[in-house]
């Protein structure tokens, strides 16, 4: 029974996957046709409209400047190689070391989800596959670069005394006596629920209960002590290194990490997840490193 229903699942996990790449493909279709009348309507009409879009596409790129699809769309019929040109010029740019926030935020709100990904950049070859290559080519600098740096960590006197540090988790569930969370009834006793007769059923509240109601009860714990933690951690580590508070753990990450690293975990699986309060701190030299996680740890117990 297991096993068909894994398959089962599989089946309509590829059956809704090859229905959104349809959706995806008919209304790029959409868009293109579209774009493509205004286009020539443009052409006919009025060719400085066309020229003056052109022309600001590309400056929206090479100052990193929010630009609307529409008018990439209309830059690309008008000239294609041009602006495949300054569209990767940009992707080297942001993906270059060092990577800057404001610069990649804007690659992924406004370039990403473009459809020209979707689109030809020569017969045989498409957009999304110029951009892997961008990345890799990136990325592959970035390594050699960390390697020379991590080689040269490796001489340093205190390189033994780091690498001695261990992850540990003191705690390793939210509802451990110590933490108390995750201890309502409206949680614990669904676990308490018999019905030989839909096994699947309470299979499926139990896990409607575990990735919502739990993880919501998480997110408001999570909220209420976020400014406190920040300004703990903060006070005690900012002497040592630069700290940043990190945002809240999204819900889909979380609901991610219950089904792909906690799925073994008993009920709730939620009370896993030990970091939806976060933060980091960055340390210009290993001795700051190592003072300051002292200075931390002394500091809790």
């Amino acid at each position: 029974a297991s096993s068909l229903k894994i398959k089962m699942g599989a089946t309509n996990s590829r059956q809704k996957l090859g229905e959104r790449v349809l959706a995806a493909q008919k209304t790029l279709e959409e868009s293109k046709k579209t774009q493509g009348e205004r286009t020539r309507q443009l052409l006919a009409k009025s060719p400085d409209t066309m020229k003056f879009i052109l022309a600001k596409t590309k400056a929206s790129f090479e100052s990193f400047a929010p630009f609307s699809e529409p008018t990439l769309l209309i830059a690309w019929k008008a000239d294609a190689g041009q602006c495949k040109e300054f569209v990767l010029s940009a992707c080297k740019k942001v993906f270059s070391a060092p990577v800057k926030e404001a610069e990649f935020n804007w690659c992924k709100q406004y370039l990403l989800p473009s459809s020209i990904w979707m689109f030809q950049s020569k017969p045989g070859r498409f957009m999304y596959e110029e951009l892997m290559d961008v990345v890799s080519e990136q990325s592959t600098n970035i390594v050699e670069s960390m390697d020379g740096v991590y080689r040269h960590l490796r001489k340093h006197s205190k390189w033994d005394e780091l690498m001695q540090i261990k992850e540990q988790s003191i705690i390793n569930r939210q509802d451990h006596p110590k933490v108390g969370l995750l201890q309502d009834n409206g949680i614990r006793r669904i676990t308490e629920m018999k019905d030989e007769q839909d096994a699947q059923t309470l299979d499926e509240v139990q896990s409607f209960v575990d990735s919502n109601v739990a993880m919501s009860a998480l997110v408001v714990a999570a909220t209420a002590i976020d400014t406190e933690f920040q300004k703990y951690i903060e006070s005690v580590i900012s002497h040592y290194g630069e700290f940043k508070p990190g945002p809240i753990k999204k819900i889909e990450r979380c609901l991610s990490k219950l089904e792909n690293d906690y799925q073994d975990a008993m009920f709730p699986k939620a009370a896993k997840l030990l970091d939806i309060v976060r933060c980091s701190v960055t340390f210009n030299t290993l001795e700051q490193l190592l003072v300051g996680l002292k200075a931390l740890m002394q500091d809790m117990d």
